[in-house]
């Protein structure tokens, strides 16, 4: 299967050179990269004169948990040299800028040939991927030069069909070890790789990139001065089939005494006129974020435009819905279960399994239908007290994670 896919890949390399030249966001997307080759070759660096890292996170969830180890390095081991890639375009130059790694860029394209000028440069002696990702082509590069790979705060959904199996199997087995989210997890990764495997529960190190955030912002987040409002629903990372599904509790009788405030997952102009004008069509009780003084807001409606604020708001809500699991993946549930809200969410959560785990203990609800999340937003107060301390206690759980995991590093290989 790895061969099959080493062979793809290289004839796979043409097509991708002639999307470039017809597709700008293909032609970009390998500029960045040919940018970041350039200046990790100039980079100066002393060859094997100090222990290096390299860290690996798919996209802005993973490099969150990227983030927690890195932070755990720096304390345990300030001389480490610590190397972070990332691979989605979705993360932002400046979140690579200020991640506490001292060389940033861009995950070359998986041929076979892509890392040979980094492995041979820096000479890592561990490279950590983050949640599901694998690159075979990487991982086979970094086994030939005895680059311990392991897979952090691991998490899989079974795959189905016999190739797709197949190939799951042969590329998380290049693995020398994977440290699972959740026992659950385990479970699964052994059915797949067998008992024999290096397979172990150590956590999710989101969790303490959540905690830290939170825990050592200095930012007071409250209502604003006299809000008339009893409780505030917060709809955080929304897309537009949330407020489909949502907007309409404004027109709802029961709900007059509820505030909404809506963080959408993007804030550029034209996202944020389109959905002025849907809330528009439901009320004329709305203010814009960035156009107003926060604490003399009056209205039942707060669009937030701007970013850096929702992990803070939560602070200030009695029930929070996360977006995306109605059309695609559930966003981060663990900033608003920190807080120990209630919390709502479409039914795609299965990538997730602190969204799974939430859900079984019953802080995390799956929704369908407004009549549903009518009904949960009148729970009782006592049901809302148990809830609260359910999901507070479960982020508990995950506390230190990333030191575990970096712990677990410092072993030789098995």
């Amino acid at each position: 299967m790895l061969i099959t896919y080493r062979i793809l890949t290289i004839l796979l390399w043409p097509w991708i050179f002639v999307f470039s030249l017809l597709i700008p966001g293909a032609k970009n997307f390998l500029r960045n990269r040919k940018e970041d080759k350039r200046r990790i070759l100039s980079y100066p660096f002393a060859p094997k004169a100090q222990k290096v890292v390299w860290l690996h996170a798919a996209s802005v969830g993973e490099l969150d948990q990227c983030k927690a180890l890195a932070l755990v390095y720096k304390k345990k081991e300030p001389e480490t040299f610590i190397l972070q890639s990332v691979f989605s375009d979705s993360v932002r130059d400046s979140s690579l800028e200020a991640f506490p790694a001292d060389l940033k860029f861009r995950l070359p394209l998986d041929f076979p040939w892509s890392y040979d000028f980094i492995l041979d440069k820096f000479s890592p002696e561990v490279l950590v991927c983050m949640a599901w990702d694998r690159w075979p082509n990487l991982l086979i590069a970094a086994k030939r030069r005895r680059v311990q790979t392991v897979l952090a705060s691991a998490v899989i959904t079974p795959p189905k069909g016999f190739i797709k199996k197949k190939f799951y199997k042969a590329a998380f087995f290049l693995f020398d070890k994977i440290l699972t989210s959740h026992p659950s997890g385990e479970e699964k990764f052994k059915e797949l790789l067998g008992e024999k495997k290096f397979i172990k529960t150590l956590g999710d190190s989101r969790f303490d990139s959540v905690i830290q955030k939170i825990e050592t912002s200095q930012r007071e987040f409250r209502k604003p001065k006299n809000y008339s409002f009893s409780q505030v629903f917060l709809l955080a990372s929304t897309y537009e089939p949330c407020e489909k599904l949502l907007l309409p509790l404004l027109q709802e009788p029961s709900l007059k005494n509820t505030a909404f405030w809506i963080f959408p997952h993007k804030t550029d102009p034209s996202r944020i006129i389109r959905l002025e004008s849907e809330i528009r069509s439901f009320t004329s009780d709305y203010t814009l974020y960035s156009r107003s003084e926060f604490d003399s807001i009056s209205s039942r409606v707060i669009l937030f435009d701007v970013l850096g604020i929702l992990a803070h708001a939560y602070r200030a809500a009695d029930f929070a819905y996360v977006g995306g699991a109605l059309h695609n993946r559930v966003h981060n549930v663990l900033e608003p279960a920190y807080f120990g809200l209630p919390l709502l969410s479409g039914p795609r959560i299965t990538h997730a399994p602190e969204a799974m785990e939430l859900n079984h203990r019953g802080g995390l609800f799956i929704i369908h239908t407004k009549e549903e999340v009518l009904e949960i937003l009148q729970l009782s107060s006592e049901r809302k007290e148990a809830i609260r301390f359910s999901n507070r206690q479960f982020v508990e759980t995950g506390r230190g994670a990333a030191e575990r995991i970096y712990l677990e590093l410092k072993n030789p290989f098995l």
